[in-house]
């Protein structure tokens, strides 16, 4: 069962490197990092577009920053990850699909 996400695109960029260890060692990837606000919890979720879904290279030069979107989670990792400073911190992953942008939010305020 997939579940839905619908928020506000924080940042986006594309990463891309090379599979350092294992099987798949010497193999390129790469995908759109995402962050994602929940509108509803507030809480923010690091989503990953990987470089083989259909819409990435649709998505990779847009400009979503700003935009309301929904997309499809189909699978969640967490994992270490080290930052700039030299500390290891475990992060949850969101990996989407189906991204559709609903365009910038008008100003509840007005």
């Amino acid at each position: 069962m997939a579940a839905i996400l619908t928020g506000i695109v924080l940042n986006k960029r594309p990463l891309s490197g090379v599979i350092e260890e294992g099987a798949r060692k010497g193999e390129g990837w790469r995908f759109l990092s995402m962050e994602i606000n929940d509108m509803r919890f507030g809480r923010v979720w690091s989503c990953q577009l990987r470089g083989d879904d259909p819409q990435y290279d649709d998505l990779e030069d847009a400009n979503l920053i700003g935009h309301k979107v929904k997309v499809t989670v189909s699978a969640q990792t967490a994992g270490e990850r080290t930052l700039k400073d030299g500390r290891k911190i475990m992060q949850i992953r969101t990996q989407i699909t189906n991204l559709k942008d609903l365009g910038v939010p008008a100003d509840e305020d007005e």
